[in-house]
């Protein structure tokens, strides 16, 4: 029986306020001390009440930053249908709002993919992100742009996974560095994203169709 819309969007909104208040005392303290009581407590909820949405601080940093790239690939892609612009240009302009957002904080989301770890699955972004992503993969196809010998989820999914690396990736390299500033921080984080996509998209042309795809697990 489905569930009355009321009662799935309380539940929406609850989850909604959680995380909101995760975030801000993620900030404020540390991830790492950052106590679920303490969420709790600025939800105005019952623990127990916030661990039926998120069972660990593993899961409120989870739906953070990977929800922040289901976010941002999701308007990236939307707003390049509707203004008639390429799949690439959108891929692109995903990746400078990813470090535009990054940027001014790379320490904390580092903190917070350290606690998540890498997935490498298309299936860990979001059901809207992902529609918007295989179907840009396939209209590339069909332009003859990007090989057609791979499914296009499979594509979709190395392109995922090359977005999220080269965020990830990025956030460490600006710790190594100890860059000065935010501003540095952001145009590094977008330039190795960037590099990480068109790497992939490049290497996923066409003309490389003669190159053997990897084997498929069986």
């Amino acid at each position: 029986m489905r569930e009355p819309s009321r009662v799935g969007e309380k539940k929406r909104r609850t989850r909604e306020r959680i995380l909101a208040n995760a975030i801000a005392l993620f900030r404020h303290h540390g991830i790492r001390k950052t106590r679920l009581a303490e969420i709790a407590s600025a939800s105005d909820l019952a623990p127990a009440t916030v661990f039926t949405h998120f069972q660990t601080k593993s899961d409120l940093a989870e739906a953070w930053v990977r929800g922040e790239v289901e976010s941002i690939l999701a308007e990236a892609i939307r707003d390049a249908v509707e203004r008639e612009r390429s799949f690439r240009s959108a891929v692109r302009a995903a990746c400078r709002s990813l470090a535009e957002s990054a940027g001014p904080e790379a320490a904390l989301r580092l903190e917070a993919w350290r606690l998540v770890g890498r997935a490498g699955a298309l299936d860990q972004v979001g059901e809207v992100a992902r529609a918007g992503l295989i179907a840009g993969v396939k209209g590339e196809q069909a332009r003859d742009h990007l090989r057609a010998d791979l499914p296009a989820a499979e594509l979709a999914a190395m392109l995922s996974d090359a977005i999220e690396g080269g965020l990830v990736g990025s956030l460490e390299a600006v710790e190594a560095a100890d860059a000065a500033g935010f501003e540095e921080d952001t145009r590094r984080i977008g330039k190795a994203i960037q590099t990480q996509v068109d790497l992939m998209l490049d290497g996923a042309r066409k003309r490389n169709e003669r190159v053997r795809p990897p084997a498929r697990n069986t």
